[in-house]
């Protein structure tokens, strides 16, 4: 236990021995779940907190979630860095697992750098083609495929899509816990493409260019300087959406639902 009465009476904070699954975890939830506002733990205070959303809150999530789409055509130009600011940081509350909070970000927030990665990484990918050589995800059936669609859908970009920012999460990736460090990336990227849709961008999740970037071009991935023994898997290309849309899209995928209930498996 972290906090006990004293013998005066009053709620006492022990001192932390450790951190972890045997101390203090650092979650403040002592600090969010006292309704008196009577504790503060480092160096934070509960007014400096924000309030809980309004319980009508859940319905713009369900609108947001429905609606979003991945988007292939952007705008030439920067997004506005106050907005990135603000994603960046909501994205410091990313759920990991054991509170780890071992995920960094890496964020490509001006477009002519981008330019740089997309040009040295595409001449990669291109050279490699021409001698049958490619991602061990693709071949040659795929990659003529995704080249049929660049000059439709994708901007005359197979890689990014034309997307002029770039996010990635990424963290160390060893021992006992690799698996959970993949899952940690996985949550952050998701978490990464809602925020943005809410503040009005297009994104979309790729594979594939990290893909390359991580077999074919590395001295391309150096110039976003994530070491080596980190997991790199998903790649977030975003800004101002090209086309805007009026509406969201009526989906009929029935996906398979396994819900047990009071009445039984439905």
């Amino acid at each position: 236990m972290v906090l006990s009465f004293g013998a005066n009476g009053c709620l006492e904070m022990k001192e932390f021995e450790r951190y972890g699954w045997r101390g203090c975890w650092r979650c403040q939830h002592c600090l969010a779940v006292c309704p008196t506002s009577a504790i503060s733990i480092f160096d934070k205070k509960p007014e400096d907190s924000l309030p809980l959303p309004p319980t009508e809150m859940g319905n713009y999530m369900e609108q947001l979630v429905l609606s979003r789409r991945s988007c292939r055509r952007y705008l030439d130009k920067n997004v506005d860095p106050q907005i990135i600011d603000k994603i960046l940081n909501a994205m410091q509350a990313v759920p990991t697992g054991g509170n780890s909070s071992n995920v960094e970000y890496t964020i490509i927030d001006d477009k002519n750098r981008v330019k740089e990665i997309w040009q040295l990484a595409y001449s990669k990918m291109e050279s490699a083609a021409k001698k049958h050589i490619y991602t061990s995800s693709f071949s040659d059936f795929y990659y003529n495929k995704m080249k049929q669609s660049e000059k439709t859908v994708r901007k005359n970009d197979l890689l990014f899509c034309g997307a002029p920012h770039l996010f990635i999460a990424h963290e160390k990736c060893s021992g006992k816990w690799a698996e959970d460090s993949k899952v940690n990336c996985n949550i952050a990227t998701a978490y990464f493409e809602l925020l943005a849709n809410a503040f009005g961008l297009g994104t979309i999740i790729m594979s594939y260019p990290a893909d390359v970037l991580i077999e074919l071009a590395p001295e391309a991935k150096k110039m976003l300087h994530i070491p080596q023994d980190h997991y790199m898997k998903l790649i977030v290309g975003f800004g101002y959406p090209e086309i805007p849309y009026a509406r969201g899209v009526q989906k009929d995928r029935k996906t398979k639902i396994h819900r047990y209930s009071t009445q039984g498996r439905s």
